[in-house]
């Protein structure tokens, strides 16, 4: 969701013709636009800093920074922001360039409008590899933002960093500020590098970016009223002996049977993530050896929720199979991904 604000007539015309242009395609990202009948643009920033992705202020750049000062997190959390004069001369991004995507609706925004795009980032404007907009385009996670200024200082150095990649194919040819690093020995060439994995855990370089792909989904079935706690726990147990961490989760997937199970809920809202759901024929209809049980699909109409539904939701391959404790099973997929350039 795209929040636009703005704070004068002048303003509120470019804004109209914004929103009109970001919506007039049928799969554009809906907008919402503060109009100042819902409260005072605070509240609206307060309501939905946290649950949009993107905010476009249409008016002076203090106005701005003063409005959202008070709810900035951190790197991978807080949403682009990005600031239009009135006239729509100029659009600045002042929050979240790289990782949240400002310097990409900036020259989104420039090219609706004609605007002059004003980009501040270093790396942009050297014209150099950026591993932190890398890792956001390619749909990972960044697990630690402080490594971000090791990496990029060392790209602006002028220093070749390491590109750790673990089982995932590289594909497309590799910008000429990367290595391709293989081994332990090769790593110890380069003091700042990304490790690529699903884990998290590997750290070949002085100073590594530690990045996770947002591609595995687990599927659920669990017996009515199952205790939230006791499927939290369950869900870190299983990822931490398969050595999965939690940000590499993209989506749970369950029957629709248990699309309003409390536990199930309240675990994805916990976390951020959709909840799939899907009917017992869809289940059924999926390709692949599963595991069967007579007495589930008696009650529910498929013979197997948890692997079933992960593979479909993630339209790719079984990563672990069903594992079962105390009337909960999970199962994960992962579908297809690639380190591309």
């Amino acid at each position: 969701m795209i929040g636009i604000l703005a704070f004068t007539d002048t303003g509120r015309a470019l804004a109209g013709k914004v929103e009109a242009a970001l919506t007039s395609e049928s799969s554009a990202e809906p907008v919402d636009l503060f109009r100042g009948d819902r409260g005072t643009a605070r509240e609206f920033i307060e309501e939905h800093f946290r649950e949009y992705d993107r905010f476009l202020f249409i008016g002076a750049a203090g106005i701005c920074v003063r409005l959202i000062a008070p709810y900035i997190q951190k790197k991978d959390r807080d949403p682009a922001v990005v600031v239009m004069d009135e006239l729509g001369q100029f659009v600045i991004p002042v929050l979240s360039g790289h990782i949240g995507g400002g310097n990409r609706f900036a020259r989104e925004l420039a090219a609706l409008t004609g605007a002059q795009p004003v980009i501040t980032t270093a790396t942009d404007l050297h014209g150099k590899f950026a591993a932190d907009v890398w890792a956001a385009e390619g749909g990972c996670r960044v697990l630690n933002t402080d490594a971000i200024r090791y990496v990029s200082g060392a790209v602006l150095r002028g220093d070749r960093i390491g590109l750790w990649r673990g089982p995932f194919p590289l594909e497309g040819e590799l910008p000429p500020e990367l290595a391709d690093v293989r081994t332990e020995e090769d790593a110890e060439r380069y003091e700042c590098g990304v490790s690529v994995s699903l884990s998290g855990e590997p750290e070949p370089f002085a100073h590594t970016m530690k990045v996770v792909p947002r591609i595995v989904t687990l599927g659920i079935g669990c017996r009515r009223s199952t205790p939230e706690q006791s499927l939290e726990h369950f869900v870190e147990r299983f990822l931490a002996e398969h050595h999965i961490h939690i940000c590499t989760v993209r989506q749970i997937a369950t029957i629709e049977l248990k699309k309003e199970e409390a536990a199930l809920v309240a675990f994805c809202r916990r976390h951020d993530v959709p909840l799939r759901i899907f009917s017992a024929r869809e289940l059924m209809e999926t390709e692949g050896a599963f595991h069967h049980s007579d007495f589930v699909e008696k009650i529910t109409g498929a013979d197997n929720i948890c692997e079933r539904s992960c593979v479909r939701a993630a339209e790719g391959r079984l990563l672990i199979p069903r594992t079962a404790e105390n009337g909960i099973t999970m199962a994960a997929a992962v579908k297809d991904w690639k380190c591309r350039f």
